[in-house]
């Protein structure tokens, strides 16, 4: 589905439907329990999210909608209520380009460029997000290891052998709680990201679409019509 219609299904039909479930007094059909355990690791994901983001000094938070693909490239829709686009925001390895609609505004650059406490810094941590490596005994426990650069991280699994927690030797954590089984992949209903300087992102999702095509276009800003600023100068929307 291009992603505009797909934007247009989470304005006109996904936002609303939530809000219908979530008032509605009507019993629903609990879905049957799947045997959750490791397996394939996500390739792509396309999901409805709820978002949570701090930092020491700001914090945002709301539903939209997430693209990502392997190995460290998304695009992030952030709605306000009525299907209003507040932000979108594209990441690329380091690079990063925040689009502000209301202002016609877009802010490009490096993570490392974001002003201190600036409350995306959290998003860099992304790549390090969906590296999710199984348990070597295959049961719980805690192990440590290096990581491709030479760098320490220290693992928690619950007993079916899936990530828990991890974190790096400067401080950085990543939590995965309620796993769910999609299309053979063990994937967290929440994960949350927390770094060294306290800046936090809280992100959940609502029925996500693993291993399924992604359309280039969906992953690259559309800057027509937009100034285009450094990132250095980005404050929030």
């Amino acid at each position: 589905m291009p992603f505009k219609k797909i934007l247009i299904v989470i304005r006109q039909v996904i936002l609303p439907s939530i809000l219908i479930i979530t008032f509605s007094a009507c019993a629903t059909v609990p879905k049957p329990e799947v045997p959750v355990k490791p397996g394939k690791e996500v390739e792509t994901l396309q999901s409805v999210v709820s978002l949570s983001v701090k930092s020491p000094v700001n914090s945002m938070g709301g539903n939209g909608y997430i693209i990502f693909k392997r190995p460290d490239r998304f695009h992030l829709v952030i709605l306000a209520p009525f299907g209003i686009t507040v932000m979108e925001v594209f990441v690329n390895g380091e690079r990063v380009t925040c689009l502000v609609p209301s202002k016609q505004t877009a802010y490009t650059g490096k993570f490392s460029e974001l002003p201190e406490h600036n409350a995306l810094k959290g998003w860099s941590m992304m790549r390090w997000v969906v590296e999710t490596p199984s348990a070597a005994n295959g049961a719980g426990g805690e192990m440590e290891r290096l990581r491709e650069d030479g760098r320490k991280e220290y693992l928690k699994f619950d007993e079916r052998g899936l990530l828990q927690r991890k974190t790096n030797e400067d401080g950085d954590q990543i939590t995965y709680s309620k796993y769910q089984q999609i299309n053979g992949v063990a994937f967290p209903e929440t994960i949350e990201m927390r770094d060294r300087q306290g800046n936090t992102v809280k992100v959940s999702f609502d029925e996500p679409e693993i291993n399924q095509p992604v359309e280039e276009t969906a992953l690259v800003p559309s800057l027509e019509g937009y100034t285009v600023l450094p990132l250095t100068d980005f404050r929030g929307v």
